[in-house]
Parts: C-alpha cells; sequence; structure tokens
C-alpha cells in the first residue's frame, strides 16, 4: 500500500501544466518562402517538419515528468505491507523498552560490555521518540520490573535512568517481560503502541515451553522491535555451574570432598586454567584444568575443616571476558554438638546405643544425648533434638505418632531399631502410614544357635560408610537370629542386606526430614551387632548423616530466591538481622505458621554470603548464587521469538543498521523518496540528451 507522508506536496502536480503551456504558447508558424515549384523540395519540408514535431512532443513529456518525479519525491512516498499499522501522525505513542542487565550482558566485545552497547542502544530509541509521549523502562530479570513507577513523558529522565542501570545477577526471562508490558499496552489509552527488545537474545531466556502467546495479550496495533545485542566473537569463557560436598557427614579434622563443575562456553580449547578453593578466607586448595570447546568437567577438593560452626567459600577461576561466573559461593556447618534423644522401653534397649555414642571422655564429645521412656515423647520437645532414637518402642498412640511425624516432616533424623517388644500391626497402623514407610510383615528367625543371618551387600558408597573400612571386602559380620520382613511395593533405597537379600538398614526421606530404620534389634537375643566392630560407625555415622539434614542446606539458592529458616527457639529474639554480601544488615521479625517460627527474607538481588544474626552470633548462612544457564551465550533466531510472542509486525534491527531508519520504515513504510530523485536526474539527462540533439540538428 503506497502512502505520502507529505501530502501536501502533492498540490504541485498541477506545476506539470507549465511546460504543456509554455510549449502551446511558444509554437511558431512556418515561414512562407517563395521558392521554385519543386515537389521534391516540399516533401522534404514535410519530413523535417514532422521529426521536429515528434522531437518536441517527447521533450514536453520529458519535462512534464521531471516535475512529477520531484514532486513525489518531495511528497515523500512510503511503501506500507498491506494489513500492517501505521503510525498515526501526531498521536502520542506509548512505548516500553525491555533493557536486558542481566549477568550475560556483562560480556565483553571489543573492549565493551554488552550491558554498555545495549544503554547506547536504547538511547538512540529515546531520541526517536516525542515530547509528551508515554515511556516504560522495563528489565527482563525474573521476575522482570520497571525501573520507575507510571509512565515517564520526560526523555531526560529515562535517559538517566538508562544510563543508571546496573547489572541484575537474576536470571533473564523474556516473556515474562512482554508479559507484564503486555499490562501496559492494554491500559493505554494511545493509539500508536510499540516495544523494544534490547539483550543478547540468549537461547535460555525463553521457556522451554509456549504457555501464553503474546497475540492474545496485545492487539494488531502494537510494534515489537528486536535489537540484539552480541558479542564479535565466542571468546574465552569458563564458569562454575555447580558446586557440591562428596560426603554429607561433615566432621572437625576429617577429610572433607567438595566437587565443583566447570563448564567451557567457548570454541577454544582451554589448557591449564587454575581453579582455586577458598574456605573461611583462606585459599586451601588448587587444581589445574583442560577443557574441550562446549564441554564441561568436575574438579575435586579434598580439604580438612579445623572448627566447628557455620562455615563459608568459595571456588574460583582464573579471570576471562565474564568474569562474574568465575566464582561461586557454598556454606556448610560442622555443629558444635549434636543434641540427640534416646527412646527406648528398657535399659538394655539403650545401653549399647549410649556406649556407641561416647565410649570415652574425648571421642564424640559433640554428639550429646538424653534418653527417655516410651511415655515421655509427649512430654519432651522434640525440637530441642536433631536426632531420635527408637529402640524397642512396644507402640504409639496418635499423639505420639503426630509428634514424631512433625518432628521428621520439619526436617529431623528418625533411627530406628526394632525388639521383642514391638506390636508389628501398631507401627503398620500409626508410625509407618504417617512417615510413609512400607508395612512390616512377618518375622524371620532361626532357633537353631548355628543358623543366622549375616551381612549381605552393603552400600560404601553410602555417606555412612564411604572411607569407613579399609578392606570392604571383609568387614566382620553380626550374627541376627531375628529380623521383620518388609512388604514393598516400591524399590527400597537399602544401605545394607542380609545374606539372603531382605534389607536390613534402609533409608526414606519424609518431607524436610530423614529416616535409617534397622528391621532387627540390638539385644543379645536377636543378634550380636552391638558386640561388633561395625555398630560402632554405624550409630556415630548415622548421627552425624541424619543431624545433616538440618546442619546442611541442600538445595542452593539463586538470586532473587527466597530464603526461609525455622530457627530454635532459644535463637529467637527482637534483635535478628541478616547480613547480605555487602556488609549491610536488615532486620527481620519473625513469623508464626502452624504454631512454629520461621524467618523469610527476600532481597536475595547479590551474590554471595547471607548470614542470620541474633544479635552479634551467627544463627546459619546461605549461599547465594547466580543461575549458571546465564554462562551459556547460545542465542535464539529472531523468527523463534517472534513465533512465541505470536506479534503480527516483529522488525528485527541489526547493530550495523541505523534505528532511526528502520523505525521509519516501520511506522510509515519504506520511503521511495530517493528512487523518484533518480527517476527524476534520469529523466533531466535524457531531455538534456534529445534538446542537445535538436540543438546540433541543420
Amino acid at each position: 500500500m503506497l502512502t505520502f507522508l507529505n501530502s501536501a506536496i502533492l498540490f504541485g502536480l498541477a506545476a506539470i501544466a507549465i511546460p504543456i503551456l509554455i510549449h502551446l504558447f511558444t509554437r511558431q508558424k512556418t515561414k512562407v518562402i517563395n521558392f521554385s515549384s519543386l515537389r521534391f523540395l516540399k516533401e522534404l519540408q514535410k519530413q523535417k517538419v514532422r521529426r521536429l514535431k515528434l522531437r518536441q512532443i517527447l521533450l514536453l513529456i520529458l519535462r512534464a515528468l521531471v516535475i512529477f518525479a520531484l514532486i513525489l519525491a518531495f511528497s515523500r512516498p512510503a511503501l506500507k505491507q498491506t494489513g500492517s499499522a501505521s503510525l498515526e501522525s501526531g498521536a502520542q505513542l506509548t512505548s516500553v523498552i525491555i533493557l536486558d542487565n542481566t549477568l550475560s550482558m556483562a560480556r565483553e566485545s571489543e573492549g565493551k560490555r554488552l550491558l554498555d552497547q545495549a544503554k547506547k542502544r536504547a538511547l538512540d530509541v529515546v531520541e526517536l521518540l516525542r515530547p509528551g509521549d508515554e515511556i516504560y523502562l522495563l528489565y527482563p530479570q525474573a521476575p522482570p520490573k520497571f525501573a520507575h513507577e507510571g509512565p515517564r513523558y520526560n526523555r531526560e529522565s529515562i535517559r538517566q535512568l538508562i544510563e543508571d542501570t546496573e547489572l541484575s545477577y537474576q536470571k533473564t526471562d523474556y516473556i515474562a517481560a512482554f508479559s507484564l508490558a503486555s499490562q501496559i499496552m492494554n491500559e493505554s489509552a494511545n493509539i500508536n503502541k510499540e516495544v523494544y527488545l534490547i539483550g543478547d537474545m540468549q537461547k535460555n531466556a525463553l521457556p522451554l515451553t509456549n504457555n501464553g502467546n503474546a497475540a492474545q495479550w496485545f492487539d494488531d496495533t502494537v510494534k515489537f522491535y528486536s535489537l540484539p545485542i552480541t558479542p564479535a566473537s565466542k571468546s574465552e569463557n569458563l564458569a562454575i555451574s555447580n558446586i557440591r560436598f562428596g560426603s554429607q557427614i561433615l566432621e572437625k579434622d576429617k577429610v572433607v570432598e567438595l566437587e565443583a563443575m566447570v563448564e567451557n562456553h567457548s570454541d577454544d580449547v582451554v589448557q591449564n586454567k587454575l581453579v582455586h578453593l577458598f574456605v573461611n578466607g583462606k585459599r586451601v586448595g588448587q587444581d589445574a584444568l583442560n577443557l574441550e570447546p562446549q564441554a564441561a568437567q568436575s574438579v575435586l577438593f579434598r580439604m580438612v575443616p579445623d572448627r566447628t560452626g557455620q562455615q563459608s567459600g568459595y571456588v574460583l577461576l582464573e579471570d576471562d571476558l565474564l568474569l562474574e561466573d568465575n566464582r561461586r559461593y557454598f556454606t556448610f556447618n560442622i555443629p558444635d554438638e549434636i543434641p540427640v534423644l534416646l527412646v527406648g522401653n528398657r535399659e538394655n534397649d539403650t545401653y549399647f546405643i549410649k556406649l556407641a555414642l561416647s565410649p570415652d571422655k574425648e571421642t564424640m564429645s559433640y554428639i550429646k544425648f538424653d534418653e527417655i521412656s516410651p511415655d515421655a515423647i509427649t512430654q519432651t520437645n522434640l525440637d530441642n533434638y536433631e536426632v531420635v532414637v527408637l529402640s524397642n518402642v512396644p507402640k504409639f498412640d496418635h499423639v505420639e505418632t503426630m509428634r514424631i511425624k512433625n518432628f521428621v516432616e520439619a526436617g529431623g533424623g528418625l533411627l530406628v531399631f526394632l525388639g521383642a517388644d514391638v506390636n508389628l500391626r501398631n507401627y503398620n497402623e500409626n508410625l509407618h502410614a504417617k512417615l510413609n514407610l512400607p508395612p512390616l510383615t512377618e518375622a524371620i528367625s532361626s532357633s537353631n544357635q548355628e543358623q543366622f543371618l549375616s551381612l549381605g551387600k552393603i552400600d560404601f558408597s553410602h555417606p555412612i560408610f564411604k572411607n569407613v573400612f579399609e578392606d570392604e571386602k571383609n568387614v566382620e559380620s553380626p550374627h541376627f537370629r531375628f529380623a521383620i520382613d518388609l512388604k514393598t511395593e516400591s524399590p527400597l533405597d537399602k544401605i545394607i542386606e542380609y545374606s539372603n537379600g531382605t534389607p536390613f538398614l534402609f533409608e526414606s526421606e519424609f518431607q524436610k526430614g530423614r529416616i535409617l530404620y534397622a528391621t532387627t534389634g540390638i539385644s543379645s537375643e536377636w543378634s550380636d551387632l552391638a558386640l561388633r566392630g561395625i555398630f560402632v560407625a554405624l550409630i556415630n555415622r548415622s548421627v552425624s548423616y541424619l543431624a545433616g539434614t538440618t546442619n546442611q542446606h541442600r538445595d542452593e539458592i539463586l538470586v532473587g530466591e527466597e530464603i526461609t529458616y525455622y530457627p530454635e527457639e532459644s535463637s529467637l529474639s527482637a534483635n535478628l538481622s541478616m547480613e547480605k554480601p555487602d556488609g549491610s544488615r536488615i532486620r527481620i521479625k519473625p513469623e508464626v505458621t502452624q504454631g512454629k517460627y520461621f524467618v523469610r527474607f527476600n532481597e536475595t538481588d547479590l551474590v554471595g554470603i547471607y548470614g542470620l544474626y541474633n544479635g552479634d552470633q551467627i544463627v546459619s548462612k546461605w549461599s547465594v548464587n547466580y543461575d549458571s544457564r546465564e554462562s551459556d551465550p547460545t542465542t535464539f533466531e529472531t523468527d523463534q521469538l517472534a513465533e512465541i510472542v505470536g506479534t503480527k509486525e516483529f522488525y528485527e534491527i541489526q547493530e550495523n543498521e541505523q534505528i532511526a531508519i528502520r523505525l521509519k520504515e516501520s511506522r510509515f513504510g519504506r520511503e521511495l523518496w530517493k528512487y523518484f530523485v533518480v527517476l527524476a536526474l534520469l529523466l533531466l539527462l535524457a531531455e538534456m540528451f534529445i534538446y542537445r540533439e535538436k540543438a546540433e540538428a541543420p
């Protein structure tokens, strides 16, 4: 569809009549000259007159076309695609500038950060907006947020906001940003609406599935502009994507394994890159690695913690073009003591457990235990303990069962031993039903003193037994005379099996807590387990392992996610505060849910270590890291984004293109005035050539 941006000039088409009028008024009649009456000369005269008239008509047409082409050029004709919406002349515009300021924009290209290049492109867009236009600046982080409240009508204020834009460590979500922008567009009364996306077009910024379609959010008058900012090349960039502990049992002066995953996001081979491990501000490990292009490799560190308590550290890579993903933080806790509650029906039910937990005054002193009878469960505050050990407890009523269930649900550890006094039906109906444990079935027994069950398969990779036995093939086996079988409908996480393949010790997770369940008892009538060397290691490491479910933060927290913590009542006060990585502290007020106190903290906008303090006393620590997907420079195609957002008009403006020209073309169509100027020049050349030929003719 052809439109004219300066249609008033079209009245100038009347000037085409000027050469016609000149031609009519300057026509000359042929002079009569008396010659001799010669037919041949008259015939020559007629031919010459016809050629002259034809040349004059051709010159007249060329001159008229020159004027026509010049008038059209000055009227600025534009070719608009059929069905596309034109910008209403003089009408106000609502524009949303989506400026990507996430971690991936910290990469450098030709000495400049991508974020700085994106800012410049955003400023170029602002220059093309008119006074009075509604302008919004939106950051596509997760969740997306506006840089200001309400619309801005002053270009200078938006310029300042763009220049002041800082890097965010939160992950990118373009689609969520479009969804938020759609709210602005739907509420705007302006006819003209535009959305600009300025960023590195990271593939990870798009959702894996298309849950929504922008065509359902915007009407057809909204235009989308994609302004990609990409590095000149895939330069070297290594990133630490994950950190995990090789063992979940952390003890002072004992070797602890830590594994860091390093990814190479470049197309180059990386050789002899140093990786450093820092704990509590000191470098305690270093390694070098070689990586193929687009490959990943784990680096295993071994360290020996020299103290207990809340501790933190980080893994550090050598500098490259994206410094922000070269460091990843972690926290761990080695408790000063592990409070354990022993529950037994008789004194012998817990006697050997107490000996195993405290063989002398110097060993395992960090495990502190209390002992109660089963009847005292309802009067005991289980929240004061990290681990509860049940040994030969006969039965549980509803109240006792719910107390144990709530304890495990909140993150406590439960260790269960059976025995002669256990009521199997009561266990199945109460404890097993509430904790989602497989039901107990029948006893496996042997009255023959020379026939018994022994140890079968042992999972030595489990943290309880990892690196415990020097000779794993020759572990001294207890003799089991009685055991209880289980009815399992799904595979059990078995740690130890009997020689007949039935489970002796299995693990089960329930909500935030863990359960270790032994299907035998520790009394001499059931087995000689308590007299074997494996027993001490089994009890102590099981307690340490179960306590680790509450002492360690197993789930990594990403920037922008919430920190939630259930502190002990002893650490609650009116002086709770959270210290951020920059050293600032924010007061926190505890909340209550279902009778339990907890704290929550949402201002995790920085990467690093966050510490919860009760006054000046540290309560707990968390590591907050960036989303490792931000390190992947893979980009999506523009048509992928256009398909996902479902818009009718989506324009891509490359970095080497002038924004002003492309915006005018998309708003008003492709201007054709240049072509008409060229046409006018060609017509003038033709006119000059024909006129000169006329003048040179005899």
